[in-house]
């Protein structure tokens, strides 16, 4: 018998991985959101004109939540329609909707804002850096990622006395690294489309440790790079891309760092076929590595019982954020695309 070449090796690890992901699946337990729909106290306002309101309402893509001196949730919410977000805090289960826009960029070109994040220190925001979905348009617009720093004590925005944002920065860098990365590259290309030809879909965010870590949906991966580097002009920007093995059909939806990993929420790719596959939570410990890598997938989320609202479309879950982890648990809420100022819904998910 020939000796196995790392192609056929990467091949047989890949199946061994997928084997594995759908095992865990049908053994980790179907869990509810309770409490139902959770409340947004006067909705978002964007004052667009009915029609284009209501389709930027349904379109939250991501959640970065931290506690102000007061010790309330505030929360930044990115929207994949338009070029601003919007601040809530969230209060008994409930979220209070804030009416200040936040304009993250000129409004010359659709974001298309896919994920945010939070260190503590900074807020950061992440185009898609995808094509359009239906016409394979290139959009360089949404190949940008933005970093502010966080006021620690409103939790909000720090601005300066003339109202700018400060530490503001807007970087357009990632797309070049990531073409750079020969895992990458293939997808990293104009009018690359999303589907079966799997351009790049950055669909996640998460920060730990001065690290960048981007959630691909189309090929389950994630992208980490040093964020300061990143935002550097003039520095190299070290990159890993880290596969990740979500069951079929399955890519990275958002992505929550946690206490020793970091929280998956995976759902359907952009593959057509596979929009039925469901939603799952997952956790993965972080550590980059060439070669296929299993997280162990915690829950698969039952949404039958989740009733649509009349200002609802569909539920899509896109944000994630971690309410509270206890040695056994974690308490989170995850936020639709297609439902009305993200549709929150709570749940418990065990360890």
């Amino acid at each position: 018998m020939p000796p196995s070449t790392p192609l056929l090796q990467t091949a047989a690890g890949l199946l061994l991985a997928v084997a594995s992901a759908q095992a865990q699946t049908q053994t980790a337990p179907s869990i509810q959101p309770h409490g139902g729909v959770w409340p947004v106290q006067a909705g978002f306002d964007f004052d667009l004109g009915k029609k284009k309101e209501l389709k930027t309402r349904q379109s939250v893509s991501g959640i970065a939540c931290s506690l102000d001196t007061k010790n309330q949730r505030v929360c930044l919410l990115a929207f994949d329609e338009g070029v601003e977000a919007r601040w809530a805090t969230l209060h008994d289960a409930a979220l209070v909707a804030e009416p200040a826009p936040l304009l993250l960029r000129d409004n010359t070109g659709e974001l298309d804002a896919e994920g945010a994040a939070t260190d503590g220190r900074n807020f950061y925001v992440t185009g898609s850096h995808s094509a359009k979905r239906n016409s394979c348009e290139s959009n360089p617009h949404s190949r940008h990622v933005i970093r502010f720093q966080r006021d620690p004590a409103t939790g909000r925005a720090l601005r300066s006395a003339d109202g700018k944002l400060v530490g503001y920065a807007d970087t357009g860098r990632l797309w070049s690294v990531m073409q750079a990365q020969p895992a990458l590259q293939s997808f990293a290309q104009e009018r690359a489309c999303l589907g079966a030809d799997a351009g790049v879909n950055i669909e996640g965010l998460a920060v730990r440790d001065g690290r960048l870590y981007f959630g691909l949906r189309s090929m389950g991966a994630v992208l980490a790079v040093d964020a300061d580097a990143l935002f550097s002009p003039a520095a190299a920007v070290q990159a890993t891309v880290t596969p990740l093995v979500l069951g079929a059909g399955r890519g990275i939806r958002d992505m929550e760092t946690v206490d020793k990993g970091f929280l998956l929420l995976a759902g359907p790719d952009d593959v057509e076929a596979h929009q039925g596959v469901g939603w799952t939570l997952a956790w993965w410990d972080g550590k980059p590595s060439p070669t296929p890598v299993t997280p162990k997938v915690l829950a698969s989320l039952d949404l039958g019982k989740v009733k649509l609202r009349d200002c609802d479309k569909e539920i899509k879950l896109e944000a994630l954020t971690v309410l509270k982890e206890t040695p056994s648990s974690y308490e989170v809420l995850v936020l639709s695309d297609g439902m009305c100022d993200g549709g929150p819904l709570a749940f418990t998910v065990p360890k």
